[in-house]
């Protein structure tokens, strides 16, 4: 049922919140980030580099999880957006669910090595598939929380900033689980990786992750139980109907799914890259690097997060995805020529641009989603961050599991053998070299074409903002 338009209502300023409040809010970053990277990032080393398992299976076994983990996220939304405590409707998930998190995601590497292939595939698939439903529990209920938590077009995109600011804590620290674990203090590296992921478990998804639930206050909670019982309930089938329909988050879905594509590609065949082409098949070496690297990223990306933010406010959200991406092409022609042997410490110019198209992701897409959902209480009068985030998640995850598949096959394609470690043929050498940079070229000039058609800018933000206002006031 649509909802009515109220013209020629006067907008006022939006939430304001305290930077205490913005800190626990971003927190939850770092346990999102967490459980979206570390099992794939980690499971390259430990399962195909450590332990054998074949790289085409391993994608596969990568992707079925994540296919069960898009199912269940359109479920968990409708539970989270019409879900009634004295908590709240997102709290109490995200503080279970971040400590479920972290307690599957310790318990995937203590698979017992001596195992067959198989079988070490088959602990694999169980435990990943136990872990990323208790990701889904925190991770859809949280990303509502960080949509509704302001009303204001900047401000919004602020809060994202800060989301972003724990996320880079996450890559600063992700791709270290390998070189740490190298280390001599441990019996072996396996022993290594299995405590490195204890501490990630602990200290970044079931501290972090409970910090939002104990500290952020949910803004509306309370104009949701009021609206549940004045407007008529939709289905599941309708409400996912009628968030699909909506313009707009169709393009933010497309240009997600271009992100995505982009991001496999290169950061998969980067690491590929540092330890069979660069290094010569020596897996601590490359990891080492890639984890200098991913620090690169990070470092520039606390660096580039308050530039996101003023180039925002001073311009509006398009006209800075517009620069990124053509900063992303200028990027992957770079790296044809970065990823050379021998140039170890001159690969850290890329994250000096690369990094920002990460940070964008983070903030001002994220901060997009809060916009789309006003659109939608203006069209339906219902607030359904919720419904928004699963179905976006259910989309993208599809699209995740198909990339990480496609990344197994693409690399069998171009003739990559495990056995012939840094000994491959100069044209799978080629193949992924060009997969990387092609993968960063075309899916950016594809967003730009598809940008053009993004419906909401700040003007039209605005006026949503003014029509919810005169209806329901101030939240």
């Amino acid at each position: 049922m649509k909802i009515q338009e109220v013209k020629n209502a006067s907008p006022k300023e939006g939430v304001r919140l305290k930077i205490i409040e913005k800190i626990a809010v971003g927190s939850g970053g770092l346990t999102g980030f967490l459980g979206n990277v570390a099992v794939k990032s980690t499971a390259i080393s430990f399962y195909q580099m450590m332990l054998g398992v074949n790289p085409a299976l391993l994608g596969a076994l990568l992707a079925v999880p994540r296919f069960w983990d898009a199912f269940t996220d359109p479920v968990m939304g409708r539970i989270s957006d019409n879900f009634k405590s004295r908590f709240g409707r997102r709290r109490p998930f995200i503080f279970f669910g971040a400590i479920l998190m972290g307690l599957s995601f310790g318990s995937i590497w203590m698979v017992p090595t001596g195992w067959s292939e198989y079988s070490i595939a088959a602990w694999f698939l169980v435990s990943s598939l136990i872990f990323y439903t208790c990701y889904t529990v925190f991770a859809v209920p949280f990303m509502s929380l960080t949509l509704e938590v302001s009303s204001d077009y900047d401000e919004r995109t602020s809060v994202m900033g800060y989301t972003s600011f724990f996320s880079k804590l996450g890559e600063l620290s992700y791709q270290w689980v390998v070189p740490i674990a190298s280390i001599s203090y441990f019996s072996s590296t396996i022993v290594g990786v299995q405590t490195v992921c204890w501490g990630l478990a602990l200290f970044g998804m079931i501290l972090c992750g409970c910090i939002p639930a104990l500290f952020v206050k949910e803004r509306y909670y309370e104009l949701s139980q009021k609206k549940s019982a004045k407007v008529k309930k939709t289905t599941f089938v309708t409400a996912v109907k009628q968030t699909l329909n909506n313009r707009a988050f169709g393009i933010l879905i497309g240009l997600t799914i271009l992100q995505i594509i982009a991001g496999i590609l290169g950061s998969s065949l980067d690491y590929y890259l540092l330890v069979y082409y660069m290094f010569d098949g020596d897996i601590g070496e490359g990891s080492k690097w890639k984890a200098i690297l991913s620090s690169g990223y990070a470092i520039m990306g606390f660096v580039g997060i308050p530039i996101v933010l003023k180039w925002s406010k001073r311009t509006s959200k398009l006209k800075v995805l517009r620069g990124i991406y053509l900063l992303v092409i200028l990027n992957s022609v770079m790296r044809w020529f970065l990823y050379q042997p021998g140039n170890s410490w001159i690969i850290l110019l890329d994250p000096v641009i690369g990094s920002l198209f990460w940070i964008a992701v983070g903030t001002v897409k994220q901060s997009m989603m809060a916009d789309i959902c006003d659109q939608d209480e203006v069209e339906y009068g219902q607030r359904r961050e919720g419904t928004f985030s699963s179905v976006f998640g259910w989309i993208t995850k599809t699209a995740l599991s198909l990339s990480f598949f496609a990344s197994g096959v693409i690399l069998e394609w171009i003739g990559f053998d495990v056995n012939l470690g840094g000994n491959q043929s100069s044209g799978t050498f080629l193949g992924m070299r060009l997969s990387m940079v092609l993968g960063g070229i075309v899916p950016s000039l594809m967003a730009l074409v598809v940008l053009r058609y993004y419906p909401i800018d700040r003007k039209e933000s605005e006026e949503n903002k003014r029509i919810l206002e005169s209806r329901r006031g101030v939240v």
